[in-house]
Order: C-alpha cells, then sequence, then structure tokens
C-alpha cells in the first residue's frame, strides 16, 4: 500500500510509513456480494430440468435407438 502522506510503499501488514511516521489506512476488505434467492432457485430448476432429461434420454431414447439388446434368432 502506498502512504496517503509521502506516496511511499509500505507493506500491507504495517500500521504507519516507515519513511514519513504517518499512520496507514487499514486496508478495505472487497466487499462479498449477497447471493440472490431468485437466481439460486433459477438455477436449482435448471439443474432439475437437466437431470430430468438426462435420465429421460438414458432410460427411455437411448433403448430405442439401440434395439432392446437382443439379437435376432434364425
Amino acid at each position: 500500500m502506498d502512504c496517503p502522506n509521502c506516496g511511499v510503499y509500505n507493506p500491507e501488514e504495517r500500521t504507519i510509513c516507515w519513511r514519513c511516521d504517518q499512520k496507514l489506512p487499514k486496508p478495505e476488505e472487497p466487499k462479498r456480494r449477497q447471493k440472490d434467492p431468485a437466481t439460486t432457485m433459477r438455477r436449482a430448476w435448471i439443474l432439475i430440468f437437466v437431470v430430468l432429461v438426462i435420465w429421460i434420454v438414458m432410460t427411455w431414447l437411448l433403448p430405442m435407438l439401440l434395439g432392446n439388446g437382443s439379437a435376432p434368432v434364425p
């Protein structure tokens, strides 16, 4: 962090500037974004829909396309 008084770089853990002995401001922690419940619910429904589509394809459509798996009797 640069000292606001003299502009000299100071490591983040310092509380006083090593050059001008002025108190350094505390670094601000980035604000965490709050999760929107509507977005979370929308993602849950999309996941449920994708899982349902995969289940339908694996259990119904794929066996119909590949046949029943038994060899024809001569």
